[in-house]
């Protein structure tokens, strides 16, 4: 039976748990962004100067020029040089000039310490240079995730797009507004057709955004969006995490998914359901074979709906 719970007083819950988390100290609402499992290091090659590292906290991907290396993503600050090295191996470069930091978290912001201190430039969104400039906390009474330091912290920000010139490659990256966080950025190798998603595509299990920190399920769903305009049907796309590298057709089918959980997940908060209710209601069960267990996702994903869709809380 459903609760008899007013939508009012669950969106004011729900309100009242977030707003107490101050500006110094919102993190992310699920513990894997503070400390993503890594697993044995692989590489694959996407071009004679291109290579995706998977394994690492989060995928890296490693391109060469004269100068050496442009990395997308650092992993985690445990795997990260290590990912380095076989980059710089693999590749046969002698050292990196350029991080793009697609995101905050830390299994993208690994590599920022090493690098930052030997004077690479970081590219970030600038809401991603903020995140990293404060401490953060998953939750009130965790303990923080420490800023980095002012050498780590990204030099070169965007609050849109930009592009640098890679040898005779064109790196593109632009902004993916409030999706998997509000600082979030892919990245389009234009020569090779690859196109790096960043957290906003998962690539194993649900895209869960971190609503602490920006990202909510509409959000993600436009997203998906933008990187499907991106694509053609020669594209290869890379994900957050995993080995597969994907294409349009996959990315296409995994945005219905989202954006028709996002548009149930909106008609259930403006009934008034609680977040017990909606999952008992069970919106994903037709997923679930393809991506994994459902109730974290949804969960946080329905948070993350509160404060964007009550006005009138």
């Amino acid at each position: 039976m459903k609760q008899t719970v007013s939508r009012r007083s669950v969106l004011q819950a729900g309100l009242a748990g977030a707003a107490a988390l101050s500006l110094g100290t919102l993190g992310s609402a699920l513990p894997r962004w503070a400390g993503a499992a890594t697993r044995p290091l692989s590489s694959q090659r996407l071009s004679d100067n291109l290579l995706l590292i998977s394994g690492a906290g989060g995928n890296i991907v490693a391109a060469r020029d004269a100068r050496g290396l442009l990395l997308v993503d650092g992993g985690t600050a445990a795997a990260g040089p290590e990912a380095l090295q076989r980059a710089l191996r693999e590749l046969g470069a002698r050292s990196a000039h350029t991080l793009i930091n697609t995101h905050w978290h830390g299994e993208h912001t690994g590599l920022n310490e090493a690098l930052g201190r030997q004077g690479a430039r970081i590219i970030a969104h600038e809401n991603t240079r903020l995140w990293l400039s404060t401490d953060v906390r998953l939750t009130p009474d965790a303990a923080p995730i420490k800023r980095l330091s002012a050498k780590a912290r990204p030099n070169d920000t965007t609050y849109t797009t930009g592009s640098t010139a890679l040898g005779d490659e064109t790196v593109s990256y632009g902004y993916l507004s409030q999706a998997h966080t509000d600082g979030d950025l892919y990245v389009k190798f234009a020569k090779a057709n690859v196109l790096v998603t960043g957290g906003v595509v998962a690539g194993q299990g649900w895209p869960t955004a971190d609503w602490v920190t920006g990202g909510w399920i509409s959000g993600t769903a436009a997203g998906y969006k933008t990187l499907v305009g991106l694509c053609d049907a020669q594209t290869r796309v890379i994900t957050a995490n995993g080995t597969q590298v994907i294409g349009k057709a996959e990315l296409e089918a995994e945005m219905a998914i989202i954006a028709n959980l996002a548009d149930q997940l909106t008609r259930m908060l403006r009934k008034g359901y609680a977040p017990a209710d909606m999952l008992a209601a069970a919106p994903a069960k037709d997923y679930e074979a393809k991506l994994g267990d459902a109730t974290q996702f949804l969960t946080e994903s329905f948070k993350s709906l509160w404060p964007r869709m009550a006005p009138d809380a």
